[in-house]
């Protein structure tokens, strides 16, 4: 899933030395129309394809909007009123944000395990503060948290690079209107008096929009060059980073600083304008995609047609942009915030009951709308029409002008009289939208909610891992009694420990409620991850660590085994620190690696922070170790995953296999490599594992990737000669060709792909048993 994003507040005033202050743009409303409804079907239905740079439009357009504002109060009073807007700011922003960042928290506790539940918190919290678009930076570049599921509040990080940005740009318009002002007094002194006050207006305005359009300018050039240097290095980061986003704001912005000047422009000019940004914004919904660089360079594709349509508004109404200026898309933009705000969580809280598909895609859609309505008519529009954070002091710039500082009687009567038309919009609002239309919007959830419920009933039960499994076969019966899967004779007065694993496999795949004694519970496993691995600190970015620290068994065992690999090595540590400490004396192991670097002989490329940059040192040195100490063992363990090099060239499991058996080859001991497969991807347990799941949603097959990977191994072994190992992972993770979250009473991964490491170590005596099976220990 892409991810996704954040809109601006959907009814801001507009903008424009043509357009009244108070009047709402219809083609800015149908351009909010427009991105929130490809936001949204690009994340329900997956269409189209670029849907997610909505955002890039919602950034242009409230650039635009707060800008001229912040300009219009500055020319219109002489000074920027930080409290009003500020004070405007949180009435559109806070009330429907909060209902949906508590309705989301109370959703989480009842459909979430609690490892998730408390993640959806954490997510939560960042984002009242507005910070969490760092966070989720921050998360996507940690190894270990990157494939975690995703937030149902991961679309607020954009509304933080919003609030970040007016945190620090009202100041700067502020200062520039101080100095403006200043200025512009020095040059009208000793003038006639009425033909001063003109020229100081006209020059204050000019002035001030040159010095705000050269500062915005520079701003948001250098947020666009950072943009496409930290696109290339650290994309995830520069997705989720404010500082190559701001320069969308600031194009915004120039538009709005202009606006003077582009309310003269010719008619056809603004037709013709209008419309080839109104195809562009189009165009890019289907031309990029997600894996294309982004946001720098090819944000600029929306952020610039976006920019012509607003451009093009500036002098007059576009009413012959007729798809985005009619009465729905005036609706549906006046409805986006509300809109965008619920429809992620609600899409990720229907995906937990109900499997994907047509139907449940209809719902998604239906409930997010019935939620918005109700949202807009009975929070939103209330709480940003009321009295609440109107400074006591100037009010907006309207009908009732404004007073002579120098009368504190009249200045009071005018405050009063502002206060006054507020609280008669208020009422206004309240008689036109009053409990009938709020109890009709209820009413469509609750029908909504009934078709949800419906088809939750009609197809629960029909997944296509709901097996009907018998309670499980006895210990043998799955492999046909002792011996390994490739049939190599071991001695067969001694009990396979792969077939109680195979029966507890079989059991779990076939059970339909989760196990009340899973030691360690699977909450517990999710939450703690690889923490609890003896090896985790030999296999952390940075310097190569001691080879003795990384050591298990007897100092003077007479044989050595290496395990090295990525993080699927490392989740075989706990395992093989039980064969060294129950070999009698006879095996030490080390285990030393990289979670995040595959060990072959290119770089494959990885997102993890430091990975890149620590990975080809720590091949070298364990390539060094091993062939400096010519062990009797080297177990290497790496994903069966597809990737790319670190230059972007696409990697096949072939070809990943081929540079596997390549970089082993330095080692210097053929005969000795042993490849031990990972087990097949499992399911997302942050959407499997819940209050209202059962296991049959977390049994997945073999997937198809680890099927070629082991395909290319077996076949790269017999044509090398060296008489290398293989060993699959199959007989420990998967019975009958299901894989399920748990055997016995412990959970075998604690994400899609790393065992925890109580299933690693209960592991041991099978894969002792495999390696004697084919002559090696």
């Amino acid at each position: 899933m892409t991810t996704i994003t954040q809109t601006t507040p959907p009814t801001a005033p507009t903008d424009g030395a043509a357009a009244s202050p108070n009047r709402t743009r219809a083609d800015i409303q149908g351009l909010r129309a427009l991105a929130v409804t490809a936001v949204i079907l690009g994340h329900v239905v997956g269409w189209p394809s670029g849907g997610f740079v909505g955002v890039d439009v919602f950034f242009v357009i409230s650039g635009f909007l707060i800008t001229g504002l912040l300009l219009r109060d500055g020319e219109t009073h002489g000074s920027v009123s930080l409290r009003r807007f500020y004070g405007r700011r949180m009435r559109r922003i806070a009330p429907a944000a909060v209902t949906v960042l508590v309705a989301t928290v109370v959703g989480a506790y009842f459909l979430f395990n609690q490892p998730r539940f408390w993640s959806t918190v954490g997510d939560a919290v960042y984002s009242f503060f507005f910070v969490v678009n760092w966070h989720f930076a921050a998360q996507g570049t940690d190894y270990f948290h990157a494939a975690d599921a995703v937030s149902p509040l991961q679309h607020f990080w954009s509304l933080s690079v919003e609030e970040q940005f007016y945190l620090v740009w009202p100041w700067i318009v502020v200062i520039v209107v101080a100095l403006v002002l200043r200025g512009t007094r020095a040059v009208a002194a000793g003038t006639d008096a009425a033909a001063a006050d003109a020229a100081a207006a006209r020059a204050r305005r000019i002035r001030l929009r040159v010095l705000v359009g050269v500062l915005l300018g520079a701003i948001s050039l250098a947020s666009f060059a950072f943009a496409v240097l930290q696109t290339e290095s650290t994309p995830t980061v520069a997705y989720f980073s404010t500082l190559t986003r701001v320069w969308e704001l600031g194009v915004g912005g120039l538009i709005a600083v202009g606006a003077p000047l582009f309310a003269r422009l010719p008619l056809a000019l603004r037709v013709l304008g209008g419309w080839a940004g109104l195809v562009g914004v189009v165009a890019s919904f289907f031309l990029i995609d997600d894996a294309m660089p982004f946001p720098g360079p090819w944000a600029a594709l929306p952020v610039l047609a976006t920019a012509m349509v607003i451009l093009a508004g500036v002098g007059g109404a576009q009413r012959h942009l007729f798809p985005i200026v009619n009465p729905v898309t005036s609706y549906i933009g006046g409805l986006s915030y509300s809109l965008y705000l619920w429809h992620f969580p609600v899409l990720v809280f229907v995906l937990m009951l109900l499997p994907a598909g047509l139907e449940v895609n209809l719902v998604i859609l239906g409930l997010a709308f019935a939620i918005a309505l109700v949202t807009y008519y009975l929070i939103e529009q209330p709480l940003h029409r009321s009295p609440w954070l109107e400074p006591r002091g100037r009010g907006p710039a309207d009908a009732h002008g404004s007073a002579d500082p120098a009368d504190p009687s009249a200045a009071a009567q005018v405050r009063e009289a502002r206060r006054e038309q507020r609280r008669e919009e208020w009422q206004d609002w309240r008689d036109r939208f009053g409990a009938q239309f709020i109890l009709s919007s209820i009413g469509a959830i609750v029908i909504v909610v009934v078709v949800a419920v419906t088809v939750q009933l009609s197809v629960r039960g029909s997944g296509p891992f709901d097996l009907a499994l018998p309670s499980g076969p006895a210990a043998g019966d799955i492999l046909g009694g002792s011996g390994s899967p490739d049939g190599t004779a071991v001695d067969p007065s001694a009990t396979n420990p792969e077939d109680q694993l195979q029966a507890d496999l079989w059991a779990a795949a076939g059970a339909t409620e989760w196990p009340s004694d899973l030691s360690p519970s699977m909450d517990t496993a999710i939450a703690q991850n690889s923490s609890r691995n003896p090896a985790n600190a030999c296999f952390e970015v940075g310097a190569t660590p001691d080879e003795g620290s990384c050591t298990w068994g007897s100092g003077d065992a007479p044989n050595h085994l290496y395990l090295v690999g990525d993080s699927t090595a490392l989740a075989y540590a706990p395992a093989f620190k039980w064969l060294a400490e129950n070999s009698g004396g006879a095996w030490k192991v080390t285990a030393i690696g990289l979670y995040g670097c595959r060990f072959t002989d290119v770089l494959v490329q990885n997102g993890g922070a430091g990975v890149m940059d620590s990975c080809p040192q720590r091949k070298n040195d364990v390539a060094a170790m091993i062939a400096a100490d010519a062990p009797q063992l080297v177990v290497v363990s790496n994903a069966f995953a597809l990737g790319q090099t670190d230059t972007g060239r696409p990697l096949s499991a072939t070809d990943l296999v081929a540079s596997t058996v390549a970089e082993t080859a330095e080692y210097g001991v053929p005969g000795h490599i042993v490849y031990l497969a990972p087990p097949p991807l499992g399911a997302d347990l942050g959407t499997c594992y819940s209050p209202v799941t059962s296991p049959q949603d977390c049994n997945t097959g073999v997937d198809q990737a680890w099927t070629d990977f082991e395909a290319a191994t077996t076949a790269a072994l017999a044509a090398s000669g060296t008489g290398d190992h293989y060993i699959s992972s199959l007989p420990f993770s998967c019975a009958q060709g299901y894989c399920p979250a748990f055997a016995g009473t412990r959970p075998t991964k604690y994400d899609t792909v790393h065992m925890t490491p109580e299933y690693s170590e209960h592991i041991a005596p099978a894969l002792r048993w495999e390696l004697a099976a084919q002559g090696l220990m």
